[in-house]
């Protein structure tokens, strides 16, 4: 295949993702590293307030990873994914959207790709034309066309959208290479949407003989239960959960494997989570990885 021919192949690719608009599935980046708080352990565990006590579970089954997931994916649960995609495809101006697929093809596309060939070819006014109508059209009429059939707008199944939802945001969980735990509020409040879940972390077993295949390793550092991702729900802060989830990580790490450390990685400027983490015992030291800015801490386990 040309390097011309890989171009187009890789821009047909591209412009069928956005003219798709791939953001009907409201994903939205991940915040894990930066919030502080944590999650683990047994439904033995509880945080309080002064009113009201939250249990905290081990992620088991798979409507559990689907409900972290969707309270990672800011309270969008697949239900909600599908709703959302169908109302946004009502909304669609198909004649509209034809319009911009015929554009995207002969503007964006065709003429950019033209002039690339008529200097490549040694102006070749003919060649450039035939690129123009023979890559930028034909892209165009298949978008205006498939526009115009009310197609611009992917909608998914169910499956589809429990798929996506799940790879973004808990592949590591579904494919059991983590370890995740969940601190749960009413599920009659706004945490509906993930089964009531409104904090969790996952964990990773590594540089041990126990560790799932394919995980990653760091030389010079014994066995230890690696914390991935943390997040806790903004309104659900400072009410104890974050050091409960801490202690209860813990708790797995001595109980369930054989590390001899705890390990994380944080922005330095993230002053909560990082209070956090050391008052549950953990400490800066040296990065022992080079491809990250994120500062290192460890917690040896007695």
């Amino acid at each position: 295949m040309s390097l011309l021919q890989q171009l187009i192949a890789t821009i047909i690719v591209i412009v069928l993702c956005v003219n798709k608009e791939c953001d009907a599935f409201s994903v939205v980046s991940s915040r894990f590293h930066n919030s502080p708080s944590a999650s683990s352990s047994s439904s033995k565990l509880y945080a309080s307030t002064t009113e009201i006590t939250y249990p905290v579970k081990q992620i088991q089954t798979e409507q559990d990873i689907i409900d972290l997931a969707s309270f990672r994916n800011d309270l969008t649960n697949p239900e909600m994914m599908v709703e959302n995609a169908g109302l946004k495809s009502a909304g669609v101006d198909n004649t509209e959207s034809a319009i911009k697929g015929l554009t995207i093809g002969f503007v964006y596309i065709g003429i950019p790709l033209a002039v690339i060939e008529y200097f490549n070819s040694g102006q070749d006014l003919q060649h450039a034309i035939e690129i123009y109508f023979g890559v930028g059209g034909t892209i165009g009429l298949i978008l205006g066309v498939n526009n115009y059939m009310g197609k611009a707008v992917f909608l998914p199944s169910m499956a589809d959208a429990e798929n996506r939802i799940i790879v973004d945001y808990a592949e590591g969980l579904k494919r059991e290479k983590d370890v995740g735990f969940v601190a749960m509020a009413e599920k009659t409040t706004k945490f509906e949407p993930s089964g009531g879940i409104m904090a969790c972390v996952d964990g990773q077993l590594r540089n041990s003989p126990k560790s799932p295949p394919d995980t990653q390793s760091i030389e010079n550092i014994p066995a230890h239960f690696h914390l991935k991702n943390m997040l806790v729900h903004d309104s659900m802060r400072r009410k104890g959960i974050g050091m409960l989830l801490m202690d209860a990580f813990e708790e797995y790490a001595r109980t369930k494997t054989d590390a001899e450390l705890l390990t994380l990685e944080v922005e330095e400027e993230n002053e909560g989570a990082v209070k956090l983490y050391e008052k549950a015992g953990f400490a800066f030291t040296k990065n022992p990885t080079t491809f990250t800015k994120r500062k290192f801490m460890t917690k040896k386990l007695e």
